[in-house]
C-alpha cells in the first residue's frame, strides 16, 4: 500500500464525516466574510439619521447578530464532523496494526525490536490521527478563508487588495524553505524516538540483571545519550517553528499596515468610505488566522506523512501465503487424532553456523506421553518452537498425519498444538481473566474453569486468596510466585482441548516432588491428548510412554525410564546426579 492508496482508503472510510465538514466550513467561512459586508453597510448609515437608514441600521445589526449565532452553530459541527474521522481512523488502524503483526512470522518480529513496534502505535499513530483530524479541519478552513476573502476584499478595493498580496508573496518563499527542513527532521524525529523506545523496552526487560549487575550508572549514560540526540534533533524543529512557521504572521502583521496607511489614504482622497475601510481591516484579520494555522498545517502534515511512512513498516510486511488461507471445518475434523511425525529435521539460526538440531527423528502418536531430556544447549527449545511452527522450518521435516505443518498457517496448526513455556507472560487482570485469554469460546462455564484450576493443581492456591480467581496478579503476575505463574499458565493452555499439549520446562519452578504429582494429575486426565514434555529433570519423565534423549541437537537414545536406565549411560548419570540433590534438598 503506498502512501496515496493510505490516504484513499481512510478517506473513503470517513467519506460522509468528511462531505458534511466540508459543507459546514464552506458555510462557517462564507459568515465569516458576509458578516464584515453588513458591518460596512451599517456603519455607512451612521452619519445619516434618517428614519429610513435607522430602520436599514436596525436590520444590518439584527443579521449580524443572526448570522453570528448561526457561526457559531455550524463551527461546531464543522469541528465535531472534522474531528471525529480522526480518532476512528486511529482506532481502525491500531486495530489494522495489531492484527497484522499477529499474522507475520517469527522472522519479522526479530528485525524490528518491540519497543520500535510500540513507538509506531503510540507515537507515530498521534501523527496521524491528528492529519485525518485537525489537519483536515485546518487545511479546509485555510484553503476556503484564503479563497473567499481575497474575493470579498477585491471587491471593495482591487488595487489594495493586490499591494496586500506582496508581504504574504515574500513570506511564502521563506515559509517553503523551512517547510523542506521540517521533513527531513521529522523523519530524524522519529526514527530517534524509535530508538529511544527499543532501547528502554531491552533494559525495562532485563532490568533484574542490571540492579545485581551494578549497571545503572552504564545504562543511565546510554539512555542519556539517546535522549540528548532526540533532544538535539527536536530543538532544531522548534527553530524552525519559531523562526521559520511565524514569518506568515509577520507578513500578515506588515498588511495590516499597508491596508492602514494606504486605506487612510484612499479615504482621505474619497476613493474609499469608513465602512469599506472597517471591513477591508476585518477582511484582514480574518486572514491573520488562516495564515497562522498554515505553520501548524505544515507540522500536522509533516508528522502525519512520517506516521505514515511508519505504518507501513507493519502494512507492507509480506505474510506467508500459508498464514493467508484458513482450513475448512471437514479439513480441521480430518487432521484430528493424527500422529504427528517429525522427520529429519535439522535447523540452524541465521546468525549461527552450527546445527541447532541435527536429523532429529520421532513420532508422536494420539494420547502417547513422550519426554524429551536434554541438557542447556540441547536444542529442546529449539525443537519446542519448530514443532508449533514459530520458527521457519523447512519443508518436510515435520508432518501432522500425512499433512506437512508448514502448508498450514500458524493459527490453523495452533488449533492443534498448545505450548506452555516455562516464562509464561501474564496480563495485569484476574487470574480468571489470565486464564480465559485467548479462548475461541467466551462462554466456557465456571464448572469447566474449576476444573482446569484443579487438574493445574492451582485450585489450593487460588482458594486461599481473599478474592478468589478474581484476584489480580499485577503486571507479569508479579502477585504470584515462580510455580504459581507457571501453574496458572497450564489451566489456560487446558480450558479448550488440543491433539498435542508441548509443555517445556513450564515447572521448573516448583520441586521434584510437585512436579511429579502435577505432571501425574495431567496425566491421569488428559489420557485422550497427546502430550510433549521438555525437562532437564528426570523425575518429570518417569512416567512417560517414551523419552528422547536429546544432545547437542543429537538424539542419542530412545525409550521408556526403566529401559533408558539400563541402555544410556547419559540418561542414568542424570538421574543418579538429581536424586542425590534430591535427597540432600530433603536433608
Amino acid at each position: 500500500m503506498t502512501k496515496t492508496q493510505f490516504i484513499v482508503h481512510y478517506l473513503k472510510m470517513n467519506r460522509k464525516s468528511y462531505l458534511l465538514a466540508i459543507v459546514f466550513i464552506f458555510l462557517v467561512n462564507w459568515l465569516q466574510v458576509e458578516i464584515p459586508r453588513y458591518i460596512q453597510l451599517a456603519i455607512d448609515l451612521i452619519d445619516d439619521s434618517s428614519i429610513e437608514n435607522d430602520h436599514n441600521l436596525n436590520t444590518y445589526v439584527a443579521i449580524v447578530v443572526g448570522m453570528s449565532i448561526a457561526m457559531v452553530a455550524v463551527r461546531i459541527l464543522s469541528r465535531v464532523y472534522a474531528l471525529n474521522p480522526g480518532r476512528i481512523t486511529e482506532a481502525s488502524l491500531k486495530n489494522t496494526l495489531l492484527n497484522k503483526l499477529n499474522q507475520l512470522p517469527n522472522s519479522f518480529h526479530e528485525t524490528f525490536a518491540s519497543g520500535r513496534l510500540i513507538s509506531i502505535i503510540n507515537n507515530d499513530l498521534g501523527g496521524i490521527r491528528l492529519l485525518f483530524g485537525v489537519g483536515f479541519l485546518q487545511f479546509f478552513n485555510a484553503f476556503l478563508a484564503l479563497s473567499l476573502t481575497p474575493l470579498w476584499m477585491w471587491r471593495i478595493s482591487p488595487e489594495l487588495t493586490l499591494y496586500s498580496v506582496i508581504p504574504i508573496s515574500i513570506a511564502f518563499v521563506i515559509f517553503r524553505v523551512g517547510f523542506k527542513r521540517m521533513k527531513v527532521l521529522h523523519l530524524e524525529h522519529m526514527q530517534r524516538l524509535q530508538s529511544l523506545s527499543a532501547k528502554l523496552m531491552s533494559y525495562l526487560s532485563g532490568i533484574d540483571l542490571i540492579k545485581s549487575q551494578q549497571m545503572s550508572p552504564w545504562v543511565l549514560a546510554e539512555t542519556e545519550k539517546l535522549n540528548q540526540q532526540l533532544l538535539q534533533c527536536r530543538m532544531k524543529i522548534t527553530r524552525i517553528q519559531v523562526f521559520f512557521m511565524p514569518v506568515l504572521d509577520y507578513a500578515n502583521d506588515v498588511m495590516k499596515i499597508l491596508i492602514l496607511g494606504l486605506g487612510g489614504y484612499m479615504l482621505m482622497n474619497q476613493e474609499l468610505t469608513l465602512g469599506e475601510i472597517t471591513a477591508f481591516l476585518t477582511y484582514s484579520v480574518l486572514l491573520a488566522m488562516p495564515l497562522m494555522q498554515l505553520g501548524r498545517i505544515a507540522t500536522i502534515y509533516q508528522r502525519g506523512m512520517v506516521g505514515i511512512q511508519s505504518a507501513q513498516t507493519i502494512l507492507n510486511a509480506v505474510v506467508p501465503e500459508e498464514d493467508q488461507s484458513a482450513l475448512s471445518n471437514e479439513q480441521v475434523k480430518s487432521l484430528q487424532g493424527r500422529t504427528f511425525s517429525v522427520r529429519n529435521l535439522s535447523f540452524r539460526y541465521q546468525a549461527e553456523g552450527r546445527l541447532i538440531l541435527d536429523d532429529v527423528s520421532f513420532d508422536i502418536p494420539s494420547g502417547r506421553k513422550v519426554g524429551i531430556l536434554g541438557g542447556i544447549g540441547a536444542g529442546k527449545t529449539t525443537l519446542v518452537n519448530c514443532l508449533n511452527h514459530h520458527l521457519d522450518v523447512p519443508e518436510g521435516a515435520i508432518y501432522l498425519g500425512n499433512e506437512d505443518i508448514t502448508t498450514f498457517s500458524r493459527r490453523d496448526l495452533r488449533r492443534y498444538v498448545k505450548t506452555i513455556t516455562q516464562d509464561p507472560y501474564l496480563f495485569s487482570a484476574t487470574i480468571e481473566e489470565n486464564i480465559r485469554f485467548g479462548a475461541s469460546d467466551s462462554n466456557i462455564d465456571r464448572e469447566h474453569l474449576d476444573d482446569v484450576l484443579e487438574l493445574s493443581q492451582l485450585a489450593s492456591d487460588v482458594a486461599r486468596f481473599e478474592q478468589g480467581d478474581q484476584t489480580l496478579v499485577g503486571e507479569k503476575g508479579i502477585m504470584l510466585s515462580g510455580g504459581q505463574k507457571q501453574r496458572l499458565s497450564i489451566a489456560r493452555a487446558l480450558l479448550e482441548p488440543a491433539d498435542l499439549i508441548i509443555m517445556d520446562n513450564v515447572l521448573s519452578a516448583v520441586d521434584y516432588e510437585t512436579e511429579r504429582n502435577i505432571l501425574q494429575g495431567l496425566f491421569s486426565r488428559l489420557s485422550n491428548q497427546s502430550v510433549l514434555v521438555v525437562s532437564h529433570r528426570v523425575n518429570a519423565l518417569e512416567y512417560m510412554d517414551e523419552v528422547i534423549v536429546l544432545n547437542e541437537g543429537k538424539i542419542i537414545a530412545k525409550g521408556d525410564h526403566k529401559t533408558l536406565l539400563k541402555t544410556c549411560p547419559y540418561y542414568l548419570e542424570t538421574w543418579q546426579l538429581q536424586q542425590n540433590e534430591s535427597e540432600a534438598q530433603s536433608c
